[in-house]
């Protein structure tokens, strides 16, 4: 397990730390990733002292790490020997977290692990965190991560990089937008429909770029999509053809924005429950607007006589599942270990919720000028929806986990 990160600012890279790659800059990105990665203590070597870098992780509340500054030139090393894995990287070296929670399964090195770039330079290494001293002396003495690895020998295990993993060494003729456009791309939401795989990550992943250069937070675009929704189901209140129309191709981009979000927190790293909370809200609120507007524009047009009964039906079980939904996010960790097919059943369950594939059959079907047989299926589908949700979260003694967790809470 990685408890310690070596963070060479110092080097042969002419970027500067402060480079700004994916709304981060490299330095803060380093940090952040490393700390993600399990690092509790990150030391930061530097060629000389720059107070312009300490300001920069100054007063940000994502850095919750120890940050040690060591001054390579001054002599004056830390003697700590901390327990766990060490992870050595250079300022110019941008991967993600997972990479190295993958590493550290594969191998707990007992000498020096070593993960290579695509042009066979080694661009990080894992090493026993009692080499902290060592590997901190041997850099003061000028040896560069670029050009060899600290304490390197014969023992040294050479390690591959799992497919699908993001490691990219930065070099002052790298393209910054090729490198952001490869991060975006790292960035697979497993909880991706067909729709968001195929269509909604093309339109997201450009105007995430974009986003990223705005002072934007990750909750206030949720906030946004959730608008675009409401925005979408008022458009078909009126019925006819072109305003429901107006609505699907609303509701359609309010998921991709809901696809921006995600990406926004994963590369500025600003991922929180409240973010998870609010993204659930927001989305349920917006698809319960969308459906109660379609049984109005079903009831303008004098297709239904039973429109806008159906459209309440489908509300109501809308808002049915909303407890439920966020009882199954609440104890997701529970049902892992768990492991029961129920659970597992659970997790596809929410996987069909979450992707919002179903504003495509919307935008569809205001296109063909038939949201009636939508609004059939929807409202049947919404009850089976949270009804197999309860009886599963039942039969996996999920439903009372939740209070017992916050009584164990309250007691402590």
């Amino acid at each position: 397990m990685v408890t310690t990160a070596i963070i060479v600012v110092s080097g042969e890279s002419r970027l500067s730390p402060l480079t700004q790659v994916s709304g981060l800059s490299l330095l803060k990105r380093a940090v952040l990733t490393a700390q993600k990665a399990g690092a509790t203590t990150c030391y930061i070597v530097l060629d000389h002292d720059r107070l312009d870098l300490q300001r920069e992780l100054q007063h940000d509340a994502r850095v919750t790490c120890r940050v040690v500054w060591v001054q390579s030139s001054s002599g004056l090393l830390p003697e700590e020997r901390p327990a766990g894995i060490c992870l050595v990287f250079a300022i110019d070296t941008i991967f993600r977290h997972p990479l190295i929670h993958t590493l550290s399964q594969q191998t707990v090195p007992e000498n020096m692990a070593v993960l290579s770039d695509a042009s066979g330079a080694p661009a990080l290494a894992l090493v026993p965190s009692s080499y902290v001293p060592t590997i901190l002396t041997e850099l003061a003495q000028g040896l560069l991560l670029r050009d060899t690895t600290p304490v390197k020998n014969s023992d040294t295990l050479q390690l591959a990089v799992p497919p699908g993993s993001f490691l990219c060494r930065l070099t002052p003729d790298s393209s910054l937008a090729r490198v952001e456009y490869d991060i975006l791309l790292s960035l697979e939401n497993p909880r991706d429909g067909f729709v968001d795989r195929h269509v909604n990550r093309k339109f997201s992943r450009p105007m995430t770029r974009l986003l990223l250069r705005t002072p934007l937070t990750p909750n206030q675009i949720t906030v946004l999509a959730g608008l675009a929704s409401l925005l979408g189901a008022l458009c078909f209140f009126p019925g006819g053809y072109y305003g429901p129309l107006l609505g699907a191709l609303l509701f359609q981009f309010s998921a991709v924005l809901d696809c921006c979000d995600g990406e926004i927190a994963r590369c500025k790293m600003m991922e929180s429950p409240l973010g998870d909370w609010l993204d659930i809200v927001c989305d349920t609120a917006g698809a319960i607007a969308i459906f109660l507007g379609i049984g109005i524009a079903v009831w303008q047009n004098g297709e239904g006589a039973h429109a806008l009964r159906l459209a309440g039906v489908l509300v109501l079980g809308g808002l049915s599942a909303f407890p439920l939904v966020t009882l199954a996010e609440n104890t997701e960790e529970a049902g892992k270990r768990q492991g029961g097919w129920e659970d597992v059943v659970i997790k596809k369950l929410l996987l069909s919720l979450t992707n919002r594939d179903f504003s495509i059959l919307i935008l569809v079907s205001a296109a063909v000028g038939n949201l009636s047989w939508f609004l059939w299926g929807a409202a049947i589908g919404a009850h089976v929806f949270w009804l197999t949700l309860a009886w599963l979260l039942y039969r996996a003694g999920r439903l009372g986990r939740l209070r017992s967790i916050r009584e164990r809470k309250e007691i402590i």
